[in-house]
């Protein structure tokens, strides 16, 4: 649990008796002054908490007896476990917070709900009892066939669990547990767990619990993880992944087939996350091949197949048509042998070309890559085959990015005029629209916090001189979304290619809580901050969460002015899933424009003509504006998209 005062003494000794108004939870670094926290409410919850709409902790889940075997590697990043399998909610299942798990993907525990709450926000320092994950009931009596388990047979309970990962690391007093419950008296009972240490592991550790009790082995069995820590937030966090239970003959008690990915997809474009697609097309054929990185920086993992096999690993890219272009792999190609329990970098790289071709394309488009593991014979390479393919979108619209759209942690620095600027170095000269940021919520709010967003020149040292360009009175703003970036629109800045430093000046002696993306490699050339009068590269972990955004067009602020929908202006199916249609008889369809807006204004979408279907599952889920206007008459009509992912 966490021990909220222990920096507290430090921060007024160093700076001099401040009145700071910082995160109770702050850690600083050593003779440093930037600092990270744990977050408080988790943005991807929050979306999931409006989307479904639901209380999962339904009674009719304990309805289903499932059999033998049993079986989850959260490999799935659906916020949520699966209901197939689970009972309750309150776990985080995610791809971020697992340093190199079994399998890509873990089950998080911390002191947050089931949507993203803290269980108590009230008492600061508030501890006790936090996430439950608890399974449906099973079958230990007998087996799918009816024929009775003997006292003989070996049933196993094995999972795999980590402390802190890269979150929060929880202390010598938290705990993790697993109960298994007593059919016969209907209780609870203790079986194993961990505390908390000093350090947080960068392994996992593999558990293996024999079930011999007759007790247990009975029709309608069931086990649950359950974790005691803070309930204040994002904290004391333990990650349990591979959870698998089922009868094992001998020798090989735990034996298991299955090959896996490890990590997920990395961009494939050298150095960012996501380019304007504006930028990115304007340059000549040599320059795109040289922005191609090409290594998809896979791994994989043996996981307990006794006698390996050669198996397959093949990638390939999928443009929004569905038109495919083989990267690497495929037909018995880059076989591997990977020895037990072990992780290995397959054979990955290709020869850069230009696959990220979208004529169709006005200023945005996407791609996806594709990675999947085989036997090098063909077929499938273990019995769990949902860990078995990987999926990267390269986005590009309209802004820089270097983070994967996560936070894992909050970020600030604190100091009067304190100063943090981000590198982008624009491939086109273009106009600046707005900044994309995204805080955390971490603590106490300080949404009421000035700042002013600001714009510097520079070069590969750092920013030069004073900002060129400052706009004032700006505070901190959250978004419950998995959009969770909020736009703060700039003047229209015309800035020339080459090095811009993009940040924020802010008023006061307060950390800001800027969103920490940790599971990118940090690039310290590109972050700086600066408190006593000269700048400073960052050497934290990660890579901050702000994002520039450029556009020949300004962004709206609010929805876009045109005729409202009417019954010449019609949107099917709506709500969308992963496509939609327009009729209209006000434009011409070839000769016409379509854009969509997110709830902050910004575009999101934009293409020539009103001939769809109109592909969106890359959007999230939520309510948009569409607007579609005649390129000739300037006429233009709008309307609202509701797009609802299953």
């Amino acid at each position: 649990m966490r021990k909220i005062f222990n920096n507290f003494s430090v921060l007024v000794f160093v700076f001099s008796g401040l009145l700071l108004s910082l995160n109770s939870f702050a850690q600083p670094v050593a003779n440093n002054p930037e600092f990270t926290s744990p977050l408080t409410r988790n943005g991807k919850l929050q979306d999931y908490k409006q989307i479904q709409n639901v209380n999962r902790n339904s009674s009719s889940a304990f309805l289903d007896t499932l059999d033998l075997p049993f079986f989850d590697d959260f490999s799935r990043e659906t916020a949520w476990p699966s209901q197939l399998m689970w009972i309750d909610s309150s776990v985080y299942v995610n791809y971020g917070f697992a340093i190199n798990p079994p399998t890509i993907g873990c089950a998080t525990f911390d002191g947050l709900d089931k949507f993203g709450d803290a269980y108590n926000n009230v008492n600061a320092g508030a501890g006790g009892l936090c996430d439950l994950l608890t399974s449906k009931p099973m079958d230990l009596f007998d087996d799918e066939n009816g024929v009775p388990y003997l006292s003989s047979d070996s049933l196993f309970l094995i999972f795999y669990f980590q402390r802190k990962g890269r979150g929060d690391n929880p202390e010598t007093n938290d705990s993790l547990s697993l109960q298994f419950y007593n059919v016969l008296n209907q209780t609870w009972q203790s079986v194993w767990s961990a505390n908390g240490a000093t350090t947080g592991d960068t392994v996992f550790t593999k558990v293996k619990i024999p079930i011999n009790n007759p007790t247990f082995r009975q029709k309608g069995f069931r086990f649950r993880f359950r974790n005691f820590g803070s309930q204040n937030g994002m904290l004391d966090i333990w990650n349990i992944d591979y959870v698998y239970l089922n009868k094992f003959l001998p020798p090989d008690f735990d034996v298991i087939r299955d090959y896996a990915f490890v990590n997920q997809g990395f961009s494939l474009i050298n150095g960012y996350s996501a380019l304007p697609w504006v930028h990115y097309n304007g340059l000549s054929s040599s320059q795109k091949i040289a922005l191609i990185d090409n290594s998809a920086q896979l791994l994989v993992r043996n996981n307990n197949d006794a006698s390996p096999f050669p198996i397959s690993v093949s990638g390939k890219i999928v443009d929004r048509f569905g038109l495919q272009t083989q990267l690497f792999g495929g037909s018995g190609a880059n076989s591997i042998i990977i020895p037990l329990n072990t992780n290995t970098t397959p054979p990955s790289s290709f020869t850069p070309s230009l696959f990220f071709d979208d004529p169709a394309a006005v200023d945005q488009t996407y791609f996806d890559a594709v990675y999947s593991l085989g036997q090098t014979s063909g077929g499938i390479p273990d019995d769990y085959s949902i860990n078995d393919t990987l999926l990267h979108r390269q986005h590009f619209y309209d802004y820089y990015a270097y983070d994967d759209g996560s936070a894992e942690l909050a970020y600030g620095i604190n100091g009067i005029n304190a100063k943090l600027a981000y590198r982008f170095d624009l491939l086109q000269s273009d106009t600046l629209r707005g900044i994309n940021m995204f805080f955390a919520q971490s603590g106490t709010s300080v949404a009421s916090q000035q700042f002013r967003l600001a714009v510097w020149s520079g070069n590969a040292s750092g920013p030069l001189g004073n900002p060129v360009y400052e706009k004032f009175n700006q505070t901190p703003m959250y978004v419950d979304s998995l959009n969770k970036f909020k736009t703060y629109p700039t003047d229209p800045i015309y800035l020339t290619a080459g090095t811009w430093y993009f940040g924020f000046i802010q008023n006061n002696a307060v950390l800001l809580n800027l969103g920490l993306d940790v599971n990118t490699p940090s690039d310290p050339s590109k972050k700086y901050y600066n408190t006593s009068g000269s700048w400073v590269q960052s050497q934290l972990p990660g890579m901050w969460m702000i994002r520039p955004v450029f556009s020949g067009q300004e962004l709206y602020t609010s929805s876009p002015s045109g005729v409202a929908n009417g019954s010449n202006f019609n949107i099917y199916p709506n709500p969308a899933n992963d496509y939609f249609q327009v009729q209209s008889t006000l434009v011409s369809p070839d000769k016409s424009l379509l854009e969509i807006w997110d709830i902050s204004g910004r575009v999101v979408y934009k293409v020539s003509g009103i001939t769809g279907p109109f592909l969106i599952s890359e959007l999230a889920d939520g309510t948009y504006t569409v607007r579609i206007t005649d390129m000739a008459s300037g006429a233009s009509q709008i309307a609202r998209l509701v797009i609802q992912h299953p």
